[in-house]
């Protein structure tokens, strides 16, 4: 049982004791596509910085692996390419990659440009079983940035399977 989320995790993250991270036995629902500031790979295990864990701040936890030189695992490659290897060579990145493909059913992109350098991303959606995308359009739908958000959503994610729709951006409250 101790691979089950305690009961006042809202979300498995895969975390566990001690915020480290192992791929076997998660039942895992979030997952950090990109890595984090707060996500360390120490070389023989994945670990996550917590508040709750320690009490100290994640900005604080930061610089103080810094100072010993270890460094947030962070996806900052310029291309969709270099994202994605850097993705395959990472356990816990390459297993969050590899989850996309298990997704079925509806699927929700909000505030996300859909860009040519996250295209790995989109490759891996394109081969799950979701069947319909919802994606977020801020302001003025006949933008520049927003037809080329609906020109690139409907070539990276549209398929005879899978339907494309937009919405308001604005209509839903995600941090409220």
């Amino acid at each position: 049982m101790d691979n089950l989320p305690p009961e006042n995790y809202s979300t498995d993250d895969g975390f566990r004791a001690g915020c480290k991270w192992r791929e076997y036995g998660t039942h895992q629902e979030a997952h950090f596509l990109h890595g984090g500031l707060h996500i360390f790979d120490n070389g023989s295990s994945i670990e996550k910085h917590a508040f709750s864990e320690t009490g100290t701040s994640i900005v604080d936890l930061v610089r103080a692996n810094l100072a010993q030189g270890r460094f947030p695992l962070f996806v900052s490659e310029p291309s969709a390419e270099k994202k994605r290897q850097r993705i395959e060579h990472n356990p816990y990145l390459n297993y969050c990659f590899r989850a996309l493909r298990a997704i079925r059913g509806t699927f929700f992109i909000y505030g996300h440009s859909l860009g040519e350098n996250d295209k790995h991303i989109f490759d891996q959606l394109k081969s799950s079983a979701v069947s319909r995308y919802f994606v977020s359009i801020f302001g003025d739908e006949n933008t520049e940035a927003n037809t080329r958000v609906k020109a690139n959503a409907q070539a990276y994610l549209g398929s005879p399977f899978a339907e494309v729709e937009f919405y308001d951006a604005e209509s839903v409250h995600v941090w409220a």
